[in-house]
């Protein structure tokens, strides 16, 4: 029965695992966080929050983050390893998109989308 339960949990944690986490920011310095990208139309990247669609056009976002939990380190807490776990910006993947034109900038979503995991159906 606990070998059952533990093959249960590791399906919902790896289900959980396929959803990306990402953050941007925009050209007016605007963060927008808890996205998750969904795909690339025309010259408009497209996000999913929560319930709801957001786009943003590709020359007004300046930085993706994909945002990554730090590796989990447990040690006292004196020893400053208490927020090792927690999504601390160490291990995220930064995208600077600032300097580049439309076509680099597409280029570049484009080739996340590629090797970034499909969005679940809705």
């Amino acid at each position: 029965m606990r070998a059952l339960l533990l093959a249960a949990l590791a399906l919902v944690g790896a289900g959980q695992a396929t959803e990306d986490v990402w953050q941007i920011t925009l050209r007016d310095g605007t963060i927008v966080w808890d996205l998750r990208l969904d795909s690339l139309r025309r010259d408009t990247i497209v996000f999913r929050q929560n319930k709801k669609t957001m786009r943003y056009p590709l020359l007004r976002v300046d930085e993706m983050r994909l945002v990554r939990a730090g590796k989990r380190e447990v040690g006292p807490v004196t020893d400053g390893a208490r927020y090792d776990g927690a999504a601390n910006g160490t291990s995220d993947l930064v995208y600077q998109l600032t300097l580049l034109d439309l076509p680099e900038r597409r280029r570049v979503v484009e080739q996340i989308l590629r090797t970034r995991t499909a969005p679940p159906p809705r």
